[in-house]
């Protein structure tokens, strides 16, 4: 296995561990945002899975539009 790619799987599996986390976190500060709102528990739970979903979503696009732009330039 070439460096280059045993580097770059490495980055990729800790930009994936900080995308888990950081939408973990916005997650939970959805749900408890929320749940001050005197939401029932099931729209706190949709509320913050929503989050960490779209939390989520944004981080894995970040790396491909980094690229897409380093492309252009």
């Amino acid at each position: 296995m070439p460096e280059q790619t045993a580097s770059s799987g490495r980055t990729w599996r800790l930009w994936l561990a900080l995308c888990v986390a950081c939408s973990v976190v916005v997650g939970l500060v959805v749900s408890l945002l929320v749940l001050r709102s005197g939401a029932n528990t099931t729209d706190v739970v949709l509320a913050g899975g929503g989050g960490f979903a779209t939390s989520f979503a944004l981080c894995l696009a970040l790396p491909a539009a980094v690229r897409r732009l380093k492309r252009l330039s």
